[in-house]
């Protein structure tokens, strides 16, 4: 049923379509644009994911985290003692 109402519905705007000046093909084309954003964002209700979830946990099972949390931590210490003398 959807396909025979796309289908009417694009044949429908190619009639119209014929029927307008040549000189205002530019504005009507801009105006379906934007018609169409507007109906695609209300047809498409489903919220996007998160465009960090692929990498959540992929370093789960790293045997080099500890040595990596152990290299910030002296790191953080390296800067505090420096701004401590200065």
């Amino acid at each position: 049923m959807t396909t025979q109402v796309s289908t009417f519905t694009q044949q429908h705007t190619h009639q119209l379509l014929d029927q307008f000046p040549s000189d205002r093909l530019p504005e009507i084309s801009l105006f379906l644009e934007q018609l169409l954003k507007i109906v695609n964002t209300n047809v498409v209700n489903q919220p996007s994911p998160h465009p960090w979830l692929k990498f959540a946990g992929m370093y789960g099972d790293d045997f080099d985290w500890e040595t990596f949390q152990a290299g910030i931590d002296e790191y953080r210490r390296d800067v505090d003692t420096k701004e401590e003398i200065l």
